[in-house]
């Protein structure tokens, strides 16, 4: 019989609640999403159904202007009550010279009403960006909505392109010289009316008050249940039943090598185990969330046949450089797989995922938002997190995002994405986004297995998005749902 110092973890009950313990941790070394609009678009952030705007979708006819920089929007008028959340405006080249410094909107008389800074980003083509906090807009009422060009003064441009008013039920941009301009090297209100007819391509993002006054839909809940047979799962995954854990002594900060086997080293170090050597091996204990983040690459372990619990931690379970785990069940954690480089998860079971009550993250089973040498093979990824109040939720079982570097040579192979129709956009994020500075690069998605799930999409729209199959050494093969048919990406 074990000691009361020995805990044994037993086989059927040892998984399925996660243990989330209080958490002092560093919050703000954190890479992580945040839950409110960037200053470049919403990275993989649950689509408002209810956003209206005046300017279509698909990429307009537009001369590339350069010179002086300056402001440049539009009028418009609200026609009904409601709420600006934000701008949209198309980025003309990929250059990062052609991205605009300031996003504004003001009243018609030239008060600013709100302003956010963007960052120069790569890629042509629409772009979103958010305000701190939503302008109320009056209905009946004018306003303007512009962009500064920058020094490089880049910016499209159509004339004509208020020949016609542009309206629909919510928003109306009249006829005729209805597109603002104004010179200078600073945002300030474009007084001027262009000539021409021109439209510059500066729209708002608009949500009408009934639809902000509409009753939120109780989200469907995703229960955490075992995955079918095969897959990783309660019963092949963590520490193996029957293994007698012996508490830990050793330290919590561990700065030279070693190897921590059947050990229960979450009663000790509740917070993270902080990895800042080469060559820690962990097997068979039950760990907080570990940590691999020393000088940018100056450390590695490999984790195996181990439970690891990261509770109430807005950084990843796992997290950092040069991480090899196989057989793990991983709960906790803002994401429960954060990895920066040289990353190789196997045969692994990654859910639940830390979002309180009135929080706002967003939740991934694993997540690179740059860089390079990733496998990700045959495990059961799922985001379960369903949407809050406060947009709290998931963001898709894989997601790979050129934020603070380029994508590079990741193997997403023979994997069960788990469906969540609450708060996964999609299943999975292939790398490839306009608003992102960093491209995706060798990215293959072989032989993996999407969850229908009750919507029958996986995500609340679809599989997989942001996958770029041109680009060099990408590769999309063999994907297929839970039903038999082939998935392909969008």
């Amino acid at each position: 019989m074990s000691s009361p110092s020995s805990p044994v973890i037993p086989r059927g009950r040892r998984r399925l609640i996660p243990v989330f313990v209080l958490a002092a941790v560093l919050t703000a070394l954190a890479l992580v999403e945040r839950p409110t609009p960037s200053a470049h678009g919403e990275t993989a952030e649950r689509a408002r159904a209810t956003e209206v705007g005046l300017l279509p979708r698909r990429a307009p006819d537009a001369a590339v202007r350069r010179g002086p920089e300056r402001e440049v929007g539009m009028r418009f008028k609200a026609k009904v009550a409601g709420t600006a959340v934000g701008v949209r405006y198309f980025k003309p080249r990929k250059s990062k010279a052609s991205t605009p410094e300031s996003a504004t909107l003001w009243s018609k008389g030239g008060k600013l009403l709100a302003r956010t800074t963007l960052r120069p980003v790569k890629g042509k083509g629409w772009k979103k960006v958010g305000f701190d906090s939503g302008v109320q807009l009056a209905a009946g009422k004018k306003y303007v909505v512009s962009v500064h060009t920058g020094p490089k003064g880049i910016h499209p441009a159509t004339p004509g392109g208020f020949s016609k008013a542009r309206s629909n039920a919510h928003l109306r941009a009249p006829a005729g010289r209805n597109g603002m301009t104004r010179p200078g090297s600073k945002a300030r209100f474009p007084r001027y009316e262009a000539p021409r007819n021109t439209n510059y391509w500066v729209d708002v993002r608009f949500v009408p008050a009934d639809a902000e006054t509409a009753p939120t839909p109780t989200p469907t809940a995703t229960p955490t249940t075992p995955p079918p047979g095969g897959w990783p799962g309660p019963d092949n995954t963590g520490v193996p039943a029957g293994t007698a854990l012996t508490p830990y002594t050793g330290p919590c900060t561990i700065t030279s090598a070693r190897t921590i086997s059947g050990a229960d080293v979450l009663s000790k170090c509740s917070d993270a185990l902080v990895i800042q050597t080469t060559g820690v091996v962990i097997d068979k204990s039950l760990v907080p969330g570990v940590w691999s983040i020393y000088g940018d690459g100056d450390s590695s372990v490999t984790i195996t046949d181990s439970d690891v619990r990261a509770g109430a931690t807005s950084t990843g379970g796992l997290w950092g450089y040069n991480i090899t785990a196989r057989r793990v069940d991983v709960t906790g954690g803002q994401h429960s797989f954060h990895c920066n480089d040289n990353c190789e998860v196997t045969d692994s079971w990654l859910h639940d995922q830390h979002n309180p009550d009135g929080g706002s993250f967003h939740n991934n089973a694993f997540i690179s938002n740059g860089g390079r040498n990733m496998v990700v093979r045959h495990n059961t990824l799922h985001c379960t997190a369903t949407l809050n109040s406060t947009d709290g939720g998931c963001t898709a079982d894989v997601s790979l995002f050129g934020d603070f570097g380029p994508i590079d040579n990741v193997t997403i192979d023979n994997n069960f994405l788990r469906a969540n129709n609450s708060s996964i956009s999609y299943c999975a994020y292939g790398g490839d986004s306009d608003s992102k500075p960093y491209t995706a690069t060798n990215v293959r998605f072989t032989n993996n297995v999407f969850e229908r799930g009750p919507n029958r999409r996986c995500g609340v729209y679809g599989p997989v998005t942001s996958f770029d199959r041109n680009a060099a050494g990408n590769v999309w093969t063999g994907n297929v749902w839970d039903s038999g048919e082939a998935v392909n990406p969008g």
